[in-house]
């Protein structure tokens, strides 16, 4: 009889083993691959998803963000970084709205929402961190005041994706021929620029077109009248929205 206990005992001791092993969390959000110090990083990634190793751990970004929705811990970072280049090569702004992630790909467009005071603005990863644990995002400061967490410091947040920014020193677009682009104006606010760029379809620019480019940081979204190959064309589109649109101006 006691050795059919202890039988049952170790049987027990076994299972409760094997269920130790199973992890409730998507491998995604929780974890990244143990350090590979020493070994060479596999080949085939994309600029904006190349492995990387901080404090001994390599961390393999996300291939892709789309279906990205995470809650957790954001931070913000400031002055100490001010002026130095972040992970995609351009440098940091504090005042801009950008934010750092540890796995999406540089240049993921995210819609970031304060659940603490249901504030969201959307932005763009272009850094790496925070290597804090419990973190899983760090704000710019000026992201970080549009959302109310400049004074706390550390705020729960969802994270979700909602695109990608072209290029951003990822991808080099060739062309044999010069083009003359006919510009209309650049907006923060993603929202103005698509109503002007209606404005210009509904006026029969149907070759206008929004650009998303980065400077000092910030994500601005370029709205064209359209792009020529003769500089003598888009002069005449230029003279034609001279009076609804002053400000537009030539660039090739």
């Amino acid at each position: 009889m006691r050795h059919l206990v202890s039988l049952l005992a170790l049987l027990a001791l076994l299972v409760m083993a094997g269920c130790g092993t199973i992890n409730p969390f998507p491998k995604h959000v929780y974890s990244t691959p143990p350090s590979a110090k020493g070994r060479a990083v596999p080949s085939g990634y994309d600029p904006k998803t190349n492995p990387y190793t901080v404090m001994g751990r390599t961390y393999y970004p996300l291939k892709t963000a789309h279906g990205y929705d995470e809650v957790g811990m954001a931070s913000w970072y400031g002055k100490d970084f001010h002026g130095k280049k972040t992970a995609n090569g351009y440098i940091y702004n504090m005042y801009g709205v950008t934010a750092a992630h540890k796995l999406l790909p540089l240049g993921t467009e995210v819609q970031v929402t304060n659940l603490e005071n249901n504030r969201s603005i959307v932005l763009v990863i272009n850094d790496r961190g925070p290597f804090v644990h419990g973190r899983i995002l760090d704000l710019s400061y000026g992201a970080a005041k549009k959302l109310g967490t400049v004074e706390r410091g550390v705020a729960k947040v969802r994270i979700t994706a909602v695109g990608t920014v072209p290029g951003a020193k990822t991808q080099v677009a060739v062309s044999s021929a010069k083009q003359y682009h006919v510009r209309v104006g650049a907006f923060a606010d993603k929202s103005n620029a698509e109503r002007v760029h209606r404005r210009l379809v509904d006026n029969g620019y149907g070759n206008a077109n929004i650009k998303m480019v980065f400077r000092n940081g910030q994500v601005l979204h370029v709205v064209q009248a359209g792009s020529f190959s003769s500089r003598d064309r888009a002069e005449q589109v230029l003279e034609r929205l001279k009076d609804d649109f002053p400000t537009s101006y030539i660039i090739s």
